[in-house]
């Protein structure tokens, strides 16, 4: 079987699930991982045999996003800022809008001198791991309930050759450190719970639930928690980030105002949805 005979039946059996551009995008990422291919490079090697043990990956690949596999579980890695990161069903996929996150934290905190940083709810690390690899001077602590999640985390962190201090800590237990910090930065649980039944199939089939949904009457409970965790162990000047569900976001910025905070700026993502907003301790 050629490259291209292989791409057909992925377009054929996938493309009513994905749509055609989706379905290509995976198969290239399939490509790239078990050949080394570029893009670019399945195009030049449509004709190219596949051998029967690659078929036989490739299939048994396609099996699994039929089910609704994120094609990212399925490689076992995700690109993030400039790094390969490991992922599995115990992470989150981290999304191109927290990359945006990461990319405005950066643009707004220019020092590279020694400063302290916290990512609470960490997840796979891609937030903490993003800002170390950008500012090496950083000293950045990343917390996550989840004992899985840290493993993936302290991986990741590993695999790439950077130092995060690693914590299981649950940031809702009012049990947390004194310890003054000059960046907060958290992409909690925010969806409502109410809003699973218009979630993505392999979304709710797959990724850790408990890391996505909050409960319809307490959608901004994180967000209050960390806030007031903030209030206390924050520097003067010292500014916190978040991510959000977009329909709350109004309501995060009134909370911050109403704590005190100054100089609050709500941020739209890249589809124009108000997605991230920075505040500063007075």
């Amino acid at each position: 079987m050629k490259l291209a005979e292989l791409r057909h039946i992925f377009e054929q059996e996938l493309r009513l699930i994905y749509g055609i551009d989706e379905v290509r995008q995976h198969f290239a990422l399939l490509s790239e991982t078990y050949f080394g291919y570029s893009p670019a490079e399945v195009i030049l090697n449509l004709q190219k045999p596949v051998s029967v043990s690659d078929e036989l990956r490739f299939k048994n690949d396609l099996a699994q996003l039929k089910k609704n596999v994120p094609i990212q579980y399925i490689v076992g890695k995700v690109a993030f800022a400039g790094l390969q990161l490991h992922v599995n069903p115990s992470v989150l996929i981290p999304r191109p809008e927290t990359e945006e996150l990461v990319h405005w934290m950066l643009t707004a905190i220019a020092t590279t001198k020694s400063i302290q940083v916290l990512d609470i709810g960490t997840g796979s690390g891609c937030i903490a791991l993003a800002l170390k690899k950008a500012r090496p001077n950083w000293r950045i602590s990343a917390w996550d309930i989840d004992t899985d999640a840290l493993r993936v985390a302290q991986q990741n962190a590993k695999d790439n050759a950077l130092t995060i201090d690693f914590h299981g800590l649950d940031v809702l237990s009012g049990n947390l450190p004194e310890k003054k910090w000059d960046i907060i930065v958290s992409n909690p649980p925010y969806v409502p719970a109410a809003l699973k039944k218009t979630t993505q199939p392999h979304v709710l089939a797959h990724e850790p639930q408990h890391a996505i949904f909050v409960p319809d009457k307490t959608p901004l409970y994180f967000y209050e928690q960390i806030t007031e965790y903030a209030i206390q162990q924050l520097k003067l000047s010292g500014n916190l980030f978040f991510e959000g569900h977009a329909p709350l976001m109004e309501s995060v910025k009134i909370l911050l105002q109403q704590a005190g905070f100054s100089d609050i700026v709500l941020r739209n993502d890249f589809r124009t949805n108000p997605r991230f907003i920075r505040a500063t301790k007075q």
